[in-house]
């Protein structure tokens, strides 16, 4: 019998004192059985043998054998009903050790349920990464929870982030998602490792990847700024290949075994109960391919993530402007300048809760950044101003003109003053003319210019209070109210009248 060195004999002895049973160390170590059951014997971690049982020639047995009976037959019931929701061997270990007070170890939990369903072997590839440089993310399906609106049980999405070192985990339930919640969802997971990752592999989901392309996925732009924020990069897994995730597919499979028969009344609660099991359960297993505790591995892999910034991601709103002929953009009905050579094209806008960012649509370029202002309001930059007033300001002003000399003063006075600028309030003075007499619009512009009112304003103001005109018959386009009284009276001809 070949003697066992002195280091193996530790090995072994350290292996039972974790309560790994002999099967177990075994497997690990290559020793047979009875070998581990001697040394934890002479270790006082084992029974002592219990003595044979002698027996006559005839080979029948003194006294009747006894044999060996799992400490998981008196839960059978329970196992049995676990394994038919669809729990497995680590879910149902983690019950009984909390509801039911059971002392084994996990590896007879694991061959008793192995029994009632025997498992199918699986073949994968084993991705290791460094220390800090991946984390993976995707969505599945939590437990059913009460719904705040229907109030009928759904289940909602379930989002995890799992660490590709350390195996190390970040589970949320939510009802919906968007461009903005996906990220959001990052800078949670981000916070809860106390740092971020160099490289995140996401699925194609709409919400990351807006064209998945083996060769060239295209980013949601909110997506990657926001990453961006903490130093990451998003490298999306290639259609149809799940496998390059495999960690976190992994990941959200033993979520969902540990939600197996559950419900929730909010998601509040289901939350709540995943933190407390991901902290107690999650983190302290042994994982199966790594043969470590996966606390302990998150432990050494902490110092590589990147810091955090000092502040969170700031949000914004992304959309498409049309910069008009006085180099002005629209958004919520405030105007902001834009440079002078995109007048009539369009250009990408950012819009912050304190900010308003002009984007080339080719480069991406940041063309102008302007401080949130109220509507009506303009952002203006000297420099982006003509030199001279543009001809067609000088147009308008001339067109005004033929309808009274207080108009061209008015006209010439608001062109003075504003410049560019005064290209709108001037089509809002053709505007008033359409729409009333010209000797009414001269009127109301001699009070403005005794006024010194320079505003489109006063003007719409008097006209409203001063309505001296009466309807008109004459219309380039409505035929004279004569004519439909002669065409009346042409069909009534001839027929009787009440009287």
């Amino acid at each position: 019998m070949n003697e066992l060195s002195m280091t193996e004999r530790e090995t072994i002895i350290g292996l039972l004192r974790l309560g790994w049973a002999q099967r177990r160390v075994e497997r690990e170590t290559g020793h047979r059985r009875e070998t581990i059951a001697r040394i934890g014997r002479e270790a006082g971690l084992l029974p002592a043998k219990a003595a044979k049982v002698p027996t006559d020639l005839s080979g029948s047995v003194g006294a009747p054998r006894t044999t060996s009976r799992s400490n998981c037959e008196v839960h059978r019931a329970f196992i049995e009903a676990e394994v038919v929701k669809g729990c497995n061997g680590t879910t149902i270990y983690q019950a009984l050790v909390e509801h039911y007070g059971y002392e084994g170890g996990y590896d007879a939990v694991k061959r008793f349920v192995r029994k009632l369903r025997p498992g199918d072997s699986k073949v994968s590839c084993r991705f290791e990464t460094p220390p800090g440089d991946e984390s993976q993310v995707d969505y599945g399906e939590g437990a059913p929870t009460r719904h705040p609106q229907t109030g009928k049980y759904r289940k909602p999405r379930l989002f995890v982030m799992a660490l590709g070192m350390s195996r190390h985990m970040f589970p949320k339930t939510l009802w919906k998602s968007s461009a903005q919640v996906w990220a959001e969802l990052h800078e949670e997971g981000f916070s809860y490792f106390g740092g971020a990752t160099r490289i995140v592999r996401p699925d194609n989901l709409k919400e990351g990847v807006v064209d998945p392309d083996i060769y060239d996925p295209k980013i949601n732009q909110l997506y990657a700024a926001a990453l961006a924020h903490y130093g990451s990069v998003a490298v999306p897994c290639r259609p149809y290949a799940p496998d390059l995730k495999g960690k976190v597919e992994s990941s959200i499979g033993y979520v969902q075994g540990a939600l197996k028969g559950k419900r929730f009344e909010s998601i509040d609660e289901q939350n709540a109960y995943l933190l407390n099991w991901n902290e107690r359960w999650a983190s302290t297993r042994i994982h199966g391919t790594t043969k470590r505790q996966v606390r302990a591995m998150f432990e050494e892999e902490r110092p590589f993530l990147l810091p955090l910034p000092p502040t969170r991601f700031e949000y914004y709103r992304i959309g498409e402007r049309t910069v008009h002929f006085d180099g002005f953009i629209e958004v919520n009905g405030a105007y902001y300048h834009a440079p002078p050579h995109y007048v009539g094209t369009k250009v990408i806008v950012h819009i912050g809760r304190l900010w308003v960012r002009i984007i080339d649509p080719r480069t991406n370029q940041l063309l102008r950044e302007h401080a949130v202002t109220g509507r009506g309001q303009r952002r203006i930059i000297e420099a982006d101003l003509p030199k001279q007033t543009p001809p067609k300001i000088l147009d308008l002003v001339a067109r005004i003109g033929h309808f009274g000399p207080f108009c061209a003063i008015f006209a010439r006075a608001v062109e003075n003053e504003r410049g560019v600028l005064a290209a709108r309030t001037l089509f809002g003075v053709l505007d008033l003319a359409r729409r009333h007499s010209p000797e009414a619009l001269e009127r109301a512009c001699t009070f403005a210019v005794t006024a010194q009112a320079w505003r489109l304003s006063f003007l719409r103001a008097y006209l409203a209070h001063h309505p001296t005109e009466s309807l008109t018959s004459a219309h380039k386009i409505i035929p004279p109210i004569d004519t439909y009284s002669q065409h009346f009276a042409f069909l009534t001809k001839g027929e009787p009248h009440d009287n």
